[in-house]
């Protein structure tokens, strides 16, 4: 009886573990396989490195990464495991793969996904702050460049665009009264600038004491003349001057002199300068401003330095012509026939005698 017990218990002990045949040793369950989780913050500042940690992965498990949206996302060489990038500010869904291979060949896929996001730099648009208005850019003179070559028939003349422009969109020119006797008040002829540009132009009056004559261009949309500007008043005796000319001697050269004596009767400063027939009209300006002070009437000398006479500026912003409110079309003048015009002629220069001013 006691033998069959002794088989019953050992084949009790085969077929199930025996406590009793080992009672220092316990039996402990196999842990569970950990469960594939992400971990990491939600929310990032600006620039700042979004870092995601994936928990749970079997060591030889293979992992792949994806973020979406995956414009401009740019992605960090990061250990297994572990994702980092930056990417503009902007809400980011991130995905793990886990695929891991068993022992029988079959593969399993785990997969999680979690939110981020990047702020962006400010919680509120900062105010839009309208720019200053800026005062209108005043053009700058060009005296220099101002004065051309004006022709009236085959008569030839120097004279100077005067600033600032018309309120008819037109320009003033300041030229010698003994160039445009000859034609008259509404003659038309032409100015060449240095620049190579030929403007038509009219002349609008004619003042013969003082020598000046003011002229007009016919096209009111040239709005980007070179100019001069007349000096506010007339400058003092011995204040250093220039002038630029088409005269027959040394044409296009420029001057150099002075004042010698103020305002005369016939309402003409003198000057010591160099001028010959073709600069007549040709502006003459302070060396240090390059205001117009003067326009060439005549000399004592011509191809030398001698005395020189010119309307003043004081008398020619006086006689400049008023800028009309409206528009005005004058019945066009016929044309008388004198000769061709293809041709360029200096005006003679009147000359003086040594005479001296003396001043009261």
């Amino acid at each position: 009886m006691f033998r069959v017990r002794l088989l019953v218990l050992l084949a009790l002990c085969l077929a199930v573990p025996c406590l009793s045949a080992a009672p220092d040793r316990m039996l402990v369950p196999e842990p569970l396989p950990q469960k594939l989780a992400l971990e990491g913050p939600t929310k990032y500042k600006p620039y700042q490195l979004v870092r995601v940690k994936a928990t749970g992965v079997d060591a030889k498990a293979g992992i792949i990464w994806r973020v979406y949206p995956s414009q401009d996302v740019q992605r960090a060489t990061t250990p297994r495991g572990i994702l980092e990038f930056a990417a503009p500010p902007g809400t980011y869904q991130i995905e793990a793969l886990v695929i891991t291979t068993g022992a029988d060949g079959a593969i399993s896929v785990d997969e999680q996904a979690m939110s981020v996001e990047i702020e962006s730099c400010c919680d509120k648009a900062p105010p839009i702050t309208p720019p200053t208005p800026q005062p209108p850019v005043k053009p700058k003179a060009n005296p220099v460049a101002a004065l051309g070559k004006i022709q009236f028939g085959n008569a030839g003349c120097t004279a100077t665009v005067i600033g600032p422009r018309r309120a008819d969109g037109k320009w003033d020119v300041l030229t010698a009264a003994h160039c445009v006797t000859h034609v008259g008040v509404g003659a038309k002829g032409s100015m060449t600038l240095p620049d190579g540009r030929k403007l038509a132009i009219k002349v609008g009056s004619i003042y013969e004491t003082p020598d000046c004559a003011w002229l007009t261009t016919e096209d009111a949309t040239l709005a980007d003349l070179p100019f001069a500007e007349i000096a506010a008043t007339n400058p003092a005796v011995g204040t250093k001057i220039w002038h630029k000319g088409y005269g027959v001697d040394n044409p296009g050269n420029r001057e150099d002199g002075e004042i010698t004596f103020a305002q005369d009767g016939n309402g003409q400063l003198q000057m010591s300068l160099s001028v010959s027939s073709g600069d007549s009209g040709g502006g003459i300006f302070r060396d240090d401003t390059g205001e117009l002070i003067s326009c060439v009437c005549c000399t004592t000398a011509k191809g030398q330095k001698a005395r020189v006479w010119g309307c003043a500026a004081d008398v020619a912003r006086k006689y400049r012509p008023a800028q009309a409110s409206e528009l005005w079309t004058p019945i066009e003048i016929p044309e008388a026939g004198i000769g061709p015009i293809n041709a360029w002629e200096p005006v003679d220069m009147p000359t003086r005698g040594p005479v001296v001013t003396v001043l009261k």
